[in-house]
């Protein structure tokens, strides 16, 4: 059990670490409407994802872990 009540980190890392599924959301949405309104499918606009992914993680790499709480 824990020693105490659990503490949220709010660092710049964490804070953009919490943007990934939020935003892949919203690009398989995009993807979606995409492929309803314009000559493009699915298949055409999945890289897209792995696009929105790759900036995630850069940017969660690049951000500061100045007052990270945990491990």
């Amino acid at each position: 059990m824990a020693d105490g009540p659990r503490q949220h980190c709010m660092c710049a890392h964490c804070r953009v670490r919490g943007l990934m599924g939020p935003l892949m959301l919203i690009a398989v949405g995009a993807i979606f409407l995409a492929a309803q309104y314009t000559r493009f499918n699915i298949g055409d606009l999945w890289p897209v994802l792995l696009i929105v992914a790759g900036v995630v993680l850069l940017a969660q790499s690049l951000a500061s872990r100045e007052g990270h709480v945990g491990r």
